[in-house]
């Protein structure tokens, strides 16, 4: 049995490596002249490494360390501290620091790293907090239902305007989209997942270019076990008749044939090329709704050191041309010597695209040095903008239901990727593994008559998660509790 999988991604790799597991004979394509998709790497003509995007891994994704354990790269994670550095402009550092605390306390008392924050007044900051503890405890049917309004207007039904200005640059780091048109669903699951506990609020870094790390990896062990691999491979039409999938063609005139066909690409690329008859069915009307959410990356190598020893973290930035950034000179050594080197995300970056490569790089290294003092004097030794393979599906409101099933209506045809049907995330890497796993599980039922299991569910534990149920309904209460507590300690001080 052969499936041919269209679409080279982070769940294209996965979905080929599960299928050669169950012993089906696979061969994946993709019409760029790299795989990978987003999750890549790759070297300049300097040899400098090129990262495709800012990836940050949550200690929730559960799946996905799995899979990169079953890889054997699982050491290739580098774990750093669980905090966020929030760097202001022309002011002091401030920090949120997930501390060993039992839920929910690490998250309350990451807060007060935030008493010098000057973005917003301090008392919008803990006005956001009866809102933040309400998501406490939240059953995933009311998570479902979040998602009919957007992150935007439930805050603003519940804290002064400005009270999560803070929290915008991971929204915006997450989801490439502004609170006004995201999904609250999205957030409030992002939220709860961190909420849960300190173990699930740490991050990672790779420890390297993703080229190498996964994407290599997984060539490796396609090529290991007897598949087959091929870029600039486009798929231009997809041939259909009596119910399944009869061949597909291949940059406009070379067919190919499989008994099962996995599509792991974008929702904007797979509609171009279904067939008219396709669309009579509400599964493939839905991938008309599917939006493309812009974002770049811009890598800048300085001369010198401009970050402190401890900042080997995750920044967060309000008001400012990107809102996540990293210096991976001191998460990645190895790799990046002899001067900071300062990767950015840019997003939302709708009206980013249109701008010359030099006016994003000059913005975005005015904004380092109002927020880094020791750039001052820097000199730039290079930069790079990166436009290629960026964004995600946009999570507007509603789009939850839009979303398909991993089981198409044809019976050997079968879509994965982060925008399809998952309930462990919006997208990103989490939701890739999970669907590239799921599409799996159903082809081994379907085809193979044995019922196997891939996936993990996110099950969090701890002794104070029985009370979430009740605490957010104290929302108000515990706001003005540690409000005094907290005017009280100022005072004193």
């Amino acid at each position: 049995m052969k499936a041919l999988v269209m679409g080279g991604g982070m769940s294209g790799l996965a979905t080929a490596v599960n299928l050669l597991e169950q012993g089906i004979e696979v061969e994946i394509i993709d019409a760029d002249e790299i795989f990978g998709g987003r999750a890549n790497s790759w070297l300049d003509k300097d040899g400098d490494m090129i990262d495709n995007a800012l990836h940050v891994f949550m200690s929730y994704y559960l799946n996905l360390q799995n899979f990169f354990k079953k890889l054997g790269v699982y050491d290739k994670l580098k774990w750093v501290k669980p905090e966020f550095h929030l760097p202001q402009e022309n002011g002091p550092k401030c920090y949120m620091r997930f501390n060993n605390m039992p839920a929910p306390f690490h998250i309350a008392a990451s807060f007060f790293g935030l008493l010098n924050y000057k973005v917003q007044p301090l008392w919008k900051l803990f006005a956001s907090a009866p809102t933040m503890i309400g998501l406490l405890g939240k059953t995933e049917k009311e998570l479902e239902e979040m998602d009919e309004i957007s992150w935007g207007e439930y805050r603003y039904r519940r804290a002064p305007k400005g009270s999560f200005n803070y929290f915008d640059p991971a929204a915006h780091g997450l989801t490439f989209t502004e609170p006004y048109m995201l999904s609250a669903k999205v957030m409030a699951s992002w939220i709860t997942h961190i909420f849960a506990g300190p173990e699930y609020s740490r991050i990672a870094f790779a420890d390297g270019g993703l080229g190498e790390i996964w994407v290599g990896s997984c060539l490796d062990y396609i090529k290991k076990k007897g598949g087959k691999f091929e870029t600039q491979k486009t798929v231009t039409a997809i041939n259909i008749k009596d119910g399944k999938i009869t061949d597909v063609i291949i940059n406009g005139k070379e067919k190919r044939t499989a008994d099962i066909y996995v599509s792991a690409m974008t929702p904007w690329a797979l509609r171009k090329v279904l067939p008219k008859e396709c669309f009579e069915y509400d599964y493939f009307k839905d991938i008309c709704y599917f939006q493309n959410a812009p974002s770049m990356s811009v890598q800048i190598w300085y001369d010198k050191t401009i970050t402190d020893p401890d900042d080997d973290v995750l920044f967060l930035t309000s008001n400012c041309s990107f809102n996540c950034s990293a210096d991976l000179s001191l998460l990645i050594p190895r790799v990046f010597k002899g001067g900071s080197m300062m990767e950015l995300v840019l997003s939302p970056a709708d009206h980013l695209e249109p701008m010359p490569d030099e006016v994003i790089f000059k913005q975005c290294d005015n904004d380092i040095r109002k927020r880094w003092p020791k750039a001052a004097d820097a000199q730039v030794k290079k930069y790079v903008v990166v436009r290629e393979r960026q964004g995600v599906y946009r999570p507007v409101p509603g789009m939850e239901k839009h979303r398909p099933y991993q089981r198409s209506p044809y019976s050997n045809l079968y879509l994965t990727g982060d925008w399809t049907k998952t309930h462990v995330s919006s997208g990103g890497m989490e939701a890739a593994t999970w669907t590239a796993n799921k599409v799996v599980e159903l082809i081994a039922e379907d085809k193979l008559n044995k019922k196997i299991s891939l996936n993990v569910e996110f099950e969090p534990k701890g002794p104070l998660l029985f009370l979430y149920p009740y605490i957010r309904y104290m929302g108000p209460a515990i706001a003005a509790i540690l409000g005094t507590a907290l005017v009280k300690l100022i005072r004193r001080f």
